[in-house]
């Protein structure tokens, strides 16, 4: 066990949670109900303006209400169709909310860090009830002894006021006892890193090309490709 780290603070999306198979068949769904074709190769699109609106909404140009009126209306500007974007909004947060397709490993490592007696808290931006009832969905969220979501704080990772809204939980605990681990290296690692904590990046992909910055600088604390090699750290 790593002595110094306390508290691990653990994404959802893309980490412990396959956001992208559970949005991919939401996208389906939503399609067919507007009336509208869905072609599997179309996906990319959807993540592509979706991750072009997160990072705004870390930026602060846009805010979590806004989400409800842009994402689905620059998914279809982009393919060039016309439907309602807020009705399939609607759709697709209520098809979002019963989807939890473990990501590989996930169980079985928080089974491991729990039996560690580190404090596993989970740390993700997003609505809160959906969050939180995909995790118990995936039978996860008996492992965490907190749930923090920005819905819920009121402020996004990477932001300093998120972390601020967890760290209110651990008096006596040290941003250095704790670790960051996450698939996005804006809201997750530049977010731990700048608040002092500990962070792995955790390259969903699996693409072992996907490990340095240009500069060769490090990247983060620590790079995984699998859920498990968080064993080798912790």
């Amino acid at each position: 066990m790593n002595h110094k780290i306390k508290v691990l603070f653990l994404d959802i999306d893309n980490t412990l949670l396959d956001f992208d198979a559970g949005a991919a068949w939401g996208m389906e769904q939503c399609f067919r109900k507007a009336g509208l074709e869905y072609r599997s190769e179309i996906f990319p699109v959807f993540t592509e303006e979706n991750n072009k609106i997160w990072q705004r909404i870390e930026r602060k140009e846009l805010t979590m209400d806004d989400l409800f009126y842009v994402r689905w209306q620059a998914i279809l500007a982009h393919l060039g169709l016309q439907a309602d974007g807020v009705e399939m909004e609607k759709e697709f947060r209520r098809l979002l909310h019963l989807t939890a397709v473990p990501v590989e490993g996930a169980k079985e490592i928080l089974e491991y860090l729990y039996k560690k007696d580190y404090f596993l808290c989970a740390a993700s931006n997003g609505p809160y009830d959906q969050q939180i009832n995909r995790l118990r969905s995936a039978d996860m969220l008996r492992y965490f002894s907190h749930c923090f979501v920005s819905e819920k704080i009121g402020a996004d990772k990477p932001g300093k006021q998120f972390f601020d809204g967890c760290m209110k939980e651990f008096s006596g605990i040290h941003p250095s006892e704790c670790m960051m681990i996450g698939d996005s290296l804006t809201a997750d690692i530049a977010g731990g890193q700048a608040y002092g904590m500990s962070t792995c990046w955790f390259v969903h992909s699996g693409d072992k090309s996907m490990n340095t910055r240009e500069n060769g600088g490090k990247v983060a604390d620590h790079i995984i490709y699998k859920l498990e090699e968080l064993k080798n750290i912790l």
